[in-house]
């Protein structure tokens, strides 16, 4: 995949210094961040990588080219370098472009800059973004098209530098230091730029009810604190417990795992009840107060729980997963009433044709399959009777079946019914079930 460098000039009027990654780590003396920042970029950077400097007309005049400022003592232009001149000097292995952009003055002008970095963007790319002489708005848009990029065209982010010049101070006394002695730091902003991941996956899953990305996050988060402690840290430990648990869950719910959903809730709950300190993956600490505000409703009762997971699917538009839920939840409560193995596949067909049959007042005489076989009699009696003593499940029943097979059959039938109508049904179909059931919850 391509690296591609991206980063801003300024207008002003900078300092030479030396920037440092780290205490070890300190480049030569440069008047332009982006000296210390490409020469990180080329250590793993080939001839199919590409550099961006993207300036505004001033920023050309004054920085790109040579001898730009204006010398305040003298009242003349400055002799000194541009920053194309220093790049050249470097004699990286890859091309720099110095690319136009507008000032960022008014809406036009900002969609101008979108456009132009965005089309330099392809798709796989890796960038490094050097943040340190954006000015005004730049920075955020910068951001905003990055994250637009890594959905539109899977980008990743590798770095994220800012150089730090303002800690030595006034520009008036770093400039009666010595060279030598102006080490500014080089800051990596990379972690607080997950945090759009991290925006992404929380608004996925509480729209949604889909963990699947947080699970992910949270998991590289814990990864590398696990392989320090060689598996000892017990809030990583946790953060892994509660990411496994999440997608657990999720993918339960949407796949229409019953009895998975049931066990997965506990196990949410259970990784949650842990009481970490998780503040190391900050992001992850306010979503799981969220999430066990939302998990405290499960407690589980199969019957309950499965009720509870038709209206998480509701609450996040999973309609077809909820009504599947909640029918073969009422499958299930009859069955477990009569002692009966729910998971037993005929039992379960007993159970749904003979709910059939009551509903539509069909007669023993014309009841077919498994209903007409004498070997199920006493199996069929039990099940009828739990049935008379929640008769408003039969309504709700052929509701649910309506319901479920128009969709099951894309709409293929006669009057099928508008796509905004199943997501009232179901809430309706949820609430009387909860209610005919109300006192074996």
């Amino acid at each position: 995949m391509p690296n591609k460098y991206i980063s801003f000039l300024g207008t002003n009027d900078y300092l030479e210094c030396r920037y440092a990654a780290d205490p070890e780590e300190k480049s030569h003396p440069v008047r332009f961040v982006q000296e210390a920042t490409l020469s990180l970029f080329a250590k793993d950077a080939g001839q199919e990588d590409r550099a961006y400097i993207f300036l505004t007309n001033d920023a050309r005049q004054k920085n790109w080219e040579d001898d730009g400022q204006w010398d305040r003592k003298n009242d003349c232009l400055k002799k000194c370098q541009g920053l194309r001149t220093r790049i050249q000097r470097m004699d990286l292995p890859f091309p720099v472009e110095g690319v136009t952009i507008p000032d960022g003055h008014d809406e036009e002008q900002i969609w101008d800059i979108f456009d132009t970095v965005y089309q330099v963007l392809k798709p796989h790319d890796e960038i490094v973004f050097d943040i340190t002489h954006a000015f005004r708005s730049i920075p955020m848009i910068a951001i905003i098209i990055l994250n637009y990029s890594k959905v539109l065209k899977d980008v990743k982010l590798r770095h994220i530098h800012y150089g730090a010049f303002e800690a030595l101070g006034p520009p008036w006394e770093v400039s009666n230091k010595p060279v030598e002695d102006r080490v500014a730091p080089l800051l990596d902003l990379t972690p607080l730029a997950t945090l759009s991941d991290w925006i992404t996956a929380i608004d996925r899953f509480i729209g949604a009810g889909d963990a699947g990305k947080v699970a992910t996050l949270a998991r590289q988060a814990a990864m590398p604190v696990m392989a320090k402690s060689k598996g000892k840290d017990a809030a990583a430990k946790a953060v892994k417990g509660i990411a496994d648990a999440l997608g657990s869950f999720s993918g339960n719910l949407s796949t229409c795992r019953g009895p998975e959903v049931v066990r997965s809730a506990a196990f949410v709950k259970e990784a949650l009840s842990q009481n970490m300190d998780v503040d190391f993956v900050r992001p992850l600490v306010p979503l799981l107060k969220h999430v066990k505000e939302n998990m405290s409703v499960f407690n589980e009762n199969p019957a309950h729980d499965g009720i509870q997971a038709a209206k998480w699917s509701l609450k996040h538009g999973m309609i077809q997963q909820g009504f599947t839920i909640l029918q073969e939840t009422l499958i299930s409560f009859v069955l477990t009433r009569c002692g009966m193995d729910e998971l037993d596949e005929k039992k379960r067909t007993i159970v749904s044709n003979l709910m059939g049959v009551l509903q539509k007042g069909t007669p023993e005489s014309e009841w077919k399959g498994y209903l007409r076989e004498d070997k199920y009699a006493d199996q069929i009696l039990k099940c009828r009777e739990v049935i008379e003593k929640w008769p408003d499940i039969l309504g709700i029943w052929q509701n649910l079946t309506n319901c479920r097979n128009d969709m099951n059959h894309a709409g293929y039938r006669k009057n099928p019914l508008r796509h905004k109508d199943f997501e009232p049904k179901l809430e309706s179909l949820i609430e009387k079930s909860e209610v005919s059931l109300m006192n074996s919850l």
